[in-house]
């Protein structure tokens, strides 16, 4: 499952992958999310230790290095939009 060893390398993943991603969302009260980065937040502690835990598949792991996430589809080459 993903891991970020910091606020800085977490938000270096989202530049690259969430805020492309079709799956992010900012509404109009200015939350915004995904229900696989909101998995990973809540849940991290609890989960990283099972080796079945579906957040492994969602944001896999190369040795250190996050993998893109599974449900990445990018949406344009913009960074946050409005839906």
């Amino acid at each position: 499952m993903g891991y970020f060893s910091n606020g800085t390398s977490g938000a270096y993943y989202q530049d690259d992958y969430c805020f492309r991603c079709k799956h992010w969302r900012l509404d109009d009260t200015g939350t915004e999310g995904c229900p696989v980065w909101d998995a990973h937040l809540i849940h991290n502690y609890s989960e990283c230790n099972k080796a079945d835990s579906i957040l492994h598949f969602f944001i896999p792991r190369n040795g250190v290095k996050n993998l893109a996430c599974t449900m990445f589809i990018s949406r344009t080459k913009s960074k946050r939009t409005r839906k």
